[in-house]
Formats: C-alpha cells, sequence, structure tokens
C-alpha cells in the first residue's frame, strides 16, 4: 500500500488573528474536503506493493512542477504529515486503486485509479492527483461574478 500524508506546512499561533483563514482555526471536523485538501501540503509516502516503490512515488512527485508551484512537500515522518496517499494492487489485475486520507481527522479526501499500460505507475499516480489538486490549487474565476465598475 503506498501512503503519501499530506501534512499543513504552516505556523500556528497560541492566539488566533483577526486575519487568519476560518479554517486555520476550525477543527477538521468542521472543514469541507476540500478545505481540508487546500490546507493539506505534506505528503508522507509509503507502499506495501512490490510493484511500485515508495521512492518512486515520491520522485514521481516531485517531478512535477505544479508539486513545487503549490508549496507541496514530501516528507519521510508520518507524523509531520496532515493526509495519506493509499495505493495498492488490486489483485490479480494491472489497476492500482488509490485514496487520500487526512491524517489528523481520518476523513477520506479522494481517491482515484491508475493503471500500468502505457505508463509507469507512480508517474501516472502524480499526475492523476495533480489533476485532481489543480481545482483547488488553481481555481477557475466566476464567469457570473464581474469586476465592480470604477
Amino acid at each position: 500500500m503506498l501512503v503519501i500524508a499530506l501534512a499543513a506546512f504552516s505556523q500556528e499561533n497560541s492566539t488566533a488573528s483577526p486575519s487568519a483563514p476560518p479554517s486555520a482555526a476550525q477543527p477538521p471536523a468542521t472543514l469541507s474536503k476540500k478545505d481540508l485538501m487546500a490546507r493539506d501540503k505534506i505528503f508522507y509516502v509509503c507502499s506495501d506493493t512490490f510493484y511500485v516503490k515508495k521512492e518512486e512515488l515520491e520522485k514521481g512527485l516531485l517531478n512535477r512542477e505544479e508539486f513545487e508551484k503549490w508549496g507541496l512537500m514530501v516528507t519521510q515522518n508520518q507524523n509531520d504529515a496532515d493526509a495519506i496517499l493509499s495505493v495498492k494492487r488490486a489483485p490479480f489485475q494491472n489497476n492500482f486503486p488509490y485514496t487520500i486520507t487526512d491524517r489528523q481527522s481520518g476523513i477520506l479526501l479522494m481517491g482515484g485509479e491508475v493503471n500500468s499500460l502505457f505508463g509507469t505507475v507512480p508517474g501516472k499516480i502524480a499526475a492523476d492527483l495533480v489533476n485532481k489538486l489543480r481545482p483547488i490549487y488553481e481555481p477557475k474565476p466566476n464567469p457570473a461574478a464581474k469586476p465592480a465598475s470604477p
């Protein structure tokens, strides 16, 4: 099983500032899945399948330019992580389902599946993960909301 843990890389103050985003002070249970994913920044990777090595998936994630652009990181210490990505190999198949779980709350945030045909599983998982995170880290402007005229 591959486990990628996402951990928020943020400084926590003992007092909440009025300008702090509401998600910083809220417990994970009150946050939406999207808010939890936006908060989570550091990944922890673990694998229990022979076919996908931990180091290869870490490399696949770190080689994505979006990973650096969005401030995402990989850690070797699971305790430093906020969320966990688990990857398994479906028995007798070439499919590798994965899930991302918030480490602190245990809430399942997202999932997906890649296959090993025509590419490497670590690269496909990294690409699929980036495509699913893009709407969170690069939201499209709302076309219905028009800027105010001066």
